[in-house]
């Protein structure tokens, strides 16, 4: 279900204006002006693929148009400042961020899939991804200067969140995965040979970790029932062929770990990361604030009210 503009305004895809309202400021951000234009189709792709209803119901549509409202005013006022700033994002930057999001996809079709499944073109979606940037930038520039932790904080976070300090058992495996059955029967042969798995991982297995001889890395008990039956068996045991959701599996177990609960010294990394991201979200809260009281900003609600949505099935 996808979201098209009725009433008040047309559908993006629209070019015939259906109101003498699409060229109005519905937002004034320090000058910067918004159309109800713009606005309406940031509303449209924010709820294309949310619940259908609210298009519907006027008090959850009211909200959407009124969280999306601040979100912009918040956006551009970030915008504004970066640009006063010397902050910018490359198009470097985003080519970077684009290959790191792809390498996440096991090939370009499968990457383009999910682009066409969220009915976002390349271009739009990077742009996004250039948006996210520019955020993150001139949030590290802003909160650069947050306090670390004390160690008084760091003992009382530790002490609070004690049971979440608890490392289930792991294992370490190396693994050859098969899309067919009779695939996972002649290579079960030849490890029953005495051929070495890892030497078959890289041959044959569909497996992101295949370039590294199926070496799986540590995996926590529970992650994955395939794996949990590796807890069973000896380290240097290789098990039988296997079924998953993910293909016919055959591992041989590298290294296993039981469960423990980690010390305030070796969960104190991962307390300052989490403690640093509060003080940081805390500097930057208090600082859009700021730049808030200092904004002229202007919102038209008569116009905002104005902006209605219907939907179409596609």
């Amino acid at each position: 279900m996808s979201f098209a503009l009725g009433a008040a305004l047309m559908a993006p895809a629209c070019t015939r204006p259906e109101s003498r309202l699409i060229g109005r400021t519905v937002l004034d951000v320090n000058g910067q002006k918004i159309t109800t234009k713009d606005f309406a189709e940031k509303l449209a792709k924010h709820l294309r693929n949310r619940d259908p209803l609210i298009a519907k119901d006027p008090q959850l549509l009211e909200r959407a148009k009124n969280d999306l409202a601040d979100a912009m005013i918040l956006q551009i006022i970030s915008e504004q400042w970066a640009g006063k700033n010397g902050i910018s994002v490359s198009d470097a930057d985003v080519e970077k961020r684009v290959q790191e999001v792809r390498s996440e996809y096991a090939d370009d079709l499968a990457f383009r899939k999910m682009l066409a499944e969220e009915n976002i073109s390349i271009d739009s979606w990077k742009e996004t991804l250039r948006s996210d940037l520019l955020r993150r930038k001139v949030f590290d520039a802003v909160t650069a200067s947050a306090p670390n932790p004390t160690d008084a904080e760091l003992r009382a976070a530790y002490e609070s969140g004690k049971k979440n300090f608890a490392q289930p058992a792991r294992i370490r495996l190396r693994q050859i995965v098969l899309e067919k059955e009779e695939d996972a029967k002649r290579v079960y042969d030849e490890v029953v040979k005495g051929r070495d798995i890892g030497e078959l991982a890289k041959q044959f297995s569909i497996a992101p970790e295949a370039a590294s001889n199926g070496d799986t890395g540590w995996v926590d008990k529970g992650l994955l029932e395939v794996f949990d039956q590796g807890f069973k068996m000896p380290v240097g045991a290789k098990s039988k062929i296997v079924k998953s959701p993910y293909g016919y599996h055959i591992f041989s177990v590298l290294a296993k770990e039981p469960e423990r609960k980690l010390s305030i010294e070796q969960a104190k990394s991962g307390l300052v990361r989490e403690l640093k991201e509060q003080k940081s979200r805390q500097v930057f809260a208090l600082w859009l604030e700021a730049q808030l009281r200092a904004s002229s900003v202007k919102r038209d609600e008569a116009i905002l009210k104005s902006i209605v949505l219907s939907t179409r099935t596609e």
